[in-house]
């Protein structure tokens, strides 16, 4: 069973990592290693759920990285039935129940892993991924300790939805930026094609849009142009 105080310690050690708004690929990383260090696991992954299949997102070893990988290739293992069913999937021996999963057992009888589970990460109502924990020697499952894991996983989920929402903020505002920007290019052109014309600035851009169309050009590009040599298109 985990360790209160080891549990506590990575779940704080978790958080204060997240307050630093690091890369998901870190955060993912990060996770696997909080999980894996709070059971006293030998090993542990992270894998994302993508087009309803899992992709590695994140291993702390050789050993999870194969079960990781091998779990990308297979359409039976033990993260592709955590995500379908949205349940844990817990293994105490596999060496005592073989043939459920008989590739991944192969991959990972080769690594000595003997007990694994494999707890689903969830976000925004669905299923996110799963975090896939291993060790070498047979151990039970109780409940506390896919409990720990969950709490863990529900820190990451609120990460990746908050990180998921800057990510909007972001993009929007460079399109704004980019939009102003344009806009600005644009009223210069305006002002050079008036001057040098001798034309109002409603027909400067009139001449300036047509110019852009004729060519099949952007009319930022456009813009730009004329504004950079300071002669009318």
């Amino acid at each position: 069973m985990a360790d209160k105080d080891v549990l506590f310690a990575e779940t704080s050690r978790f958080a204060t990592t997240l307050a630093a708004l690091p890369p998901v690929g870190q955060v993912l990383h990060e996770l696997a290693r909080c999980g894996a260090s709070s059971l006293g696991m030998r090993s542990a992954g992270v894998s994302l759920c993508v087009d309803d299949r899992p992709q590695l997102a994140g291993a702390l070893d050789e050993a999870s990285t194969a079960l990781g990988e091998a779990q990308e290739r297979l359409t039976s293992s033990p993260c592709a039935e955590a995500l379908r069913t949205a349940r844990p999937v817990a293994v105490v021996d596999l060496t005592r129940a073989p043939g459920r999963w008989t590739a991944y057992e192969e991959v990972a009888r080769r690594f000595g892993v003997v007990a694994l589970a494999s707890v689903p990460l969830y976000g925004d109502g669905r299923v996110l991924g799963a975090v896939d924990l291993y060790d070498m020697a047979a151990r039970p499952w109780p409940s506390y300790d896919l409990s720990a894991v969950r709490l863990l996983n529900d820190i990451a989920a609120a990460y990746l939805a908050h990180s998921t929402a800057l990510d909007e903020l972001r993009r929007l505002a460079d399109q704004l930026r980019q939009a102003l920007a344009n806009r600005v290019v644009i009223e210069q052109a305006k002002g050079v094609i008036s001057g040098v014309r001798q034309v109002s600035i409603d027909e400067a851009f009139d001449q300036l849009r047509q110019h852009a169309r004729y060519h099949q050009a952007k009319l930022q590009d456009t813009a730009r142009e004329v504004v950079r040599t300071r002669h009318s298109p």
